[in-house]
């Protein structure tokens, strides 16, 4: 089962946080930057948990960290361009690996030659990750009935026929 983390909980909503502010002039590039402290307060998130995350995102080029009176975080690119995968990505690695490559560290599932199971778990894995990079920071600033319709009709659940 895939199972995604507090690690990356927490930094989607750090990241969303810092989404939401406001450009610093109509315009012009840049964006306010917020506090370590005031994005763990706001988010819930224990202060030094927000920072280990948020240096693991500017590592990855996520974010930037400005210095100052005005300093702290800010994105380092457009919330638009910034996909859920990559964050979970950073975050996670990849939590949803196929098992077939990591079935046993001492023998192999015996079954690589012939398998009508892993071909279940290449497609989720596939439509996953393909979700994940279809889904950016703009799409989940609103509240959460609006990003759930517009998810609903953005990345439609495929339906199968037996």
């Amino acid at each position: 089962m895939m199972q995604i983390s507090t690690k990356t909980e927490y930094g989607i909503r750090c990241l969303l946080r810092l989404a939401r502010l406001p450009d610093r002039q109509a315009g012009q590039p840049g964006q306010e930057a917020m506090s370590i402290t005031d994005i763990a307060k706001l988010e819930h998130v224990p202060k030094h948990y927000a920072q280990q995350i948020l240096m693991r995102l500017r590592r990855a080029g996520l974010v930037k960290s400005i210095r100052g009176t005005e300093g702290g975080f800010a994105l380092a690119h457009p919330a638009e361009s910034i996909s859920i995968a990559q964050v979970v990505r950073v975050l996670e690695g990849v939590p949803f690996q196929d098992t077939c490559d990591h079935f046993n560290k001492k023998t192999d599932c015996g079954h690589t030659g012939d398998c009508s199971i892993r071909p279940i778990w290449q497609v989720i894995s596939s439509r996953l990750w393909d979700s994940l990079d279809r889904i950016n920071l703009l799409h989940l600033i609103n509240d959460e009935r609006t990003v759930g319709r517009k998810l609903e009709v953005e990345i439609p659940v495929p339906r199968f026929q037996v």
